[in-house]
């Protein structure tokens, strides 16, 4: 049954009123690939954080106003809320109330695939809920009963903290061995002399749709938030086909992405990590691209990438004139400090000169 859903964005403080704007719909997006119906978003103003509630009593009084005429079930609050303040709004609103951070989690959770991927999402299920534990038992095993109780498998979480922690050292030791044998296969294509290059960008920009067009492979791309969660590999060749560089296609990222989820991702980000060359993809039609690009360099920092050779491409021109390409790249070359390649994933536009630009940026020698 499709949960229905009451979004409230937060404009706090010293904020943009456009960004808060703009991360409330993404929260809708967010909702929507989780598989609610969303009932009614709305911007609050807030001039102090409440301690316990996180909102002002007349604010909740509102929702729950709203929720009341909108038949809704969950209400879903763009920001970071501490486990007192979850479970107060929970009881105040008599409805299940979830935070951004807790969505993502619930998304991560449909889309992981693969084993290891299944096991990252349950190592951050496990750090955001931990301290959420207040002497009942939490199943993350329930994929079917709606958002915000979804998981990554069938392993329950006891409240018994050695338990816990005896589960966090299993699933390290599951995802080490898998850092194991990409580091083999790194070591194996170091040997051989193969360059590797590593798409990232903004989740929803369509990193998995160029994959596809520049490699033949991979998974047709879907109009969804974080439809990709692990890392999928393949190779592109050069016009006379001697030359070989292996491209990967990673996580997507998003804005006030936490820190702990990008830690327990950063297997899957290993290949950035080791990449020889970063290709980021851009969506120009969605608002505030060059905010979301500004998102992608930050999260990069934070993972020790900054200084990689990076080609920037902007992504879906098939949806832009001729003069708003022309612009975008102008922009973007300011704003990046190299010329990026304009292309459309969808179509094939200048895919091959994208092929050149990597082939160039890698300095291949013919192997």
């Amino acid at each position: 049954m499709t949960q229905r859903a009451l979004l409230i964005g937060i404009n706090a403080p010293a904020s943009d009123r456009e960004k808060s704007t703009d991360s409330l719909e993404e929260l809708a997006m967010l909702s929507e690939t989780a598989g609610a119906e969303n009932v009614f978003k709305v911007l609050k103003n807030i001039k102090k954080i409440d301690p316990a509630y996180y909102l002002s009593k007349g604010m909740l009084e509102d929702i729950k106003e709203r929720a009341v005429s909108e038949n809704a079930d969950i209400v879903i609050i763009d920001a970071s809320l501490s486990p007192a303040q979850e479970r107060n709004l929970s009881e105040y609103l008599d409805l299940n109330v979830i935070d951004r951070t807790r969505l993502i989690l619930d998304i991560f959770a449909v889309h992981a695939r693969t084993a290891e991927s299944r096991y990252q999402v349950e190592l951050a299920m496990i750090n955001y809920m931990l301290p959420r534990l207040k002497g009942i038992g939490i199943m993350l095993s329930r994929t079917g009963a709606g958002i915000g109780t979804r998981g990554p498998g069938e392993t329950k979480l006891e409240t018994d903290r050695r338990k816990i922690r005896q589960r966090i050292a299993y699933i390290k030791e599951k995802i080490k061995l898998s850092e194991k044998t990409r580091q083999l296969h790194r070591y194996k294509r170091g040997r051989q002399g193969l360059r590797t290059a590593a798409i990232v960008g903004y989740t929803n920009s369509g990193k998995t749709t160029l994959m596809k067009r520049l490699t033949g492979k991979g998974e047709k791309g879907e109009d969804k938030l974080f439809a990709t969660l692990g890392t999928k590999m393949a190779s592109i060749y050069d016009a006379v086909g001697r030359k070989k560089v292996i491209i990967s296609d990673t996580v997507g990222f998003i804005q006030n992405l936490p820190l702990f989820l990008v830690e327990s991702f950063k297997a899957t980000l290993e290949e950035t990590v080791h990449s020889d060359l970063l290709i980021h993809v851009i969506d120009p039609v969605q608002n505030d691209a060059a905010g979301k690009y500004e998102e992608v360099i930050k999260i990069l920092d934070e993972i020790g990438v900054e200084d990689k050779n990076i080609i920037t491409v902007l992504n879906k021109i098939d949806l832009l004139s001729a003069e708003q390409v022309d612009f975008l790249l102008v922009k973007f070359e300011i704003l990046t400090g190299k010329p990026p390649v304009a292309v459309s994933a969808k179509t094939g536009e200048n895919i091959n000169l994208l092929k050149e630009k990597i082939f160039k940026s890698l300095e291949y020698q013919t192997i």
